[in-house]
């Protein structure tokens, strides 16, 4: 019973029969404050996670590295499937301290994926793999105090799913949306160290692209510091 029930909620989220064209990643809003910020964290949801790293190169302006890795293997029914998502960006963006401890910042950023699915069984392997790439903006604002920080990122992504294969065979199919994604962040802990943890969702505008992940969450630990 405890199996089925696992199995029914990592086939809702994860694997809906095929592969998500589109998986959203967690997102980098590591409110900057000066100079030599430095951020690294590690977001973890179940079968894979996030890596975000966040730099500030000036005292108003600062970039982002981030990668998205998912991994899921299930068997039910003597079926077999495996689903990945392989995912990085890079952005570019402006901080502020509009009050005390009250940061804004907004980033533009790129991004290039591969999402995969295979199914098998005695007697048939089926691979699905699509190539995307996205364009970004993001809005976060929030409080950063010395043992917390909390508060809220919008992101509107557009992903553009350009090259879809079936066991290697180009499909020619083209599909892209705009998603808006807002995610509710919050880091606990030591001055350098914390717990983190975001919960969001994406939503579809258009409905261009309908196989796509609708929540976003992860827990995991941050590291920042000023570099010098």
């Amino acid at each position: 019973m405890k199996n089925t029930i696992l199995f029914v909620v990592i086939a809702a989220l994860f694997l809906s029969c095929s592969s998500f064209v589109y998986y959203p990643n967690g997102a980098n809003a590591p409110l900057l404050t000066q100079k030599d910020d430095v951020q690294i964290a590690v977001g973890i949801k179940g079968f894979g996670g996030d890596i975000r790293s966040a730099y500030a190169v000036s005292d108003k302006f600062g970039i982002q590295l981030n990668a998205n890795l998912l991994n899921v293997t299930a068997t039910e029914f003597g079926v077999e499937y495996r689903n990945g998502n392989y995912y990085g960006e890079a952005a570019f963006g402006y901080f502020k301290e509009i009050a005390p401890r009250l940061v804004f910042e907004t980033y533009a950023g790129v991004g290039a994926g591969i999402t995969s699915a295979v199914s098998q069984n005695l007697a048939t392997n089926t691979q699905t793999t699509v190539g995307y790439q996205k364009i970004y903006l993001q809005q976060d604002i929030g409080l950063n105090f010395k043992n917390l920080k909390f508060g809220l990122a919008v992101r509107e992504a557009y992903v553009n799913a350009s090259k879809t294969k079936i066991d290697g065979v180009d499909q020619n199919i083209q599909q892209m949306d705009v998603f808006i994604e807002p995610i509710l962040f919050l880091a606990i802990g030591f001055e350098k160290f914390k717990i983190n943890a975001q919960a969001g969702i994406s939503d579809s505008q258009f409905d261009w692209i309908t196989s796509y992940a609708p929540f976003i969450f992860s827990i995991g630990v941050e590291y920042g510091f000023i570099y010098k």
